[in-house]
């Protein structure tokens, strides 16, 4: 008896988890809703309004402060690639840490692959020290 409830409980399991999309890319779905109508699908910014993520030397140099610059957004002015851009950064307030751990990872291997990939365990402490 304890055996076929086991096997159940098992295969319920396995039921449960199979149905999700394995193959589903929150980060890209994510960078897409909330990033690219100002940084480009492909990173390469808006014009002289919003700077590129794509070969920013601003992103690169500043990874560390990453999450909070995503997390309460910037205000003021900023230079990437020699150039300067004064446009508001929106904060991201509402984003959890698995969300901007899937964001920072996307951008990661996906548009700039000199930025470093992240833990949720990095995310988390740097989320707490924006406080």
């Amino acid at each position: 008896m304890r055996i076929s409830v086991l096997v159940v409980v098992i295969a319920i399991i396995f039921m449960v988890n199979g149905c999700g999309d394995s193959n589903r890319d929150y980060g890209s779905e994510l960078y897409t809703k909330h990033c690219a109508n100002c940084h480009g699908i492909e990173g390469q910014g808006l014009q002289d309004l919003y700077p590129p993520i794509k070969g920013a030397d601003y992103l690169i140099e500043n990874q560390a402060d990453l999450v909070c610059l995503m997390r309460y957004g910037i205000d003021g002015e900023i230079l990437v690639n020699g150039k300067k851009y004064d446009q508001k950064m929106p904060s991201l307030p509402n984003l959890s840490d698995v969300d901007l751990t899937n964001i920072i990872n996307y951008i990661a291997k996906n548009i700039e692959p000199q930025l470093k990939q992240v833990s949720l365990k990095e995310v988390k402490e740097k989320s707490y020290d924006c406080k």
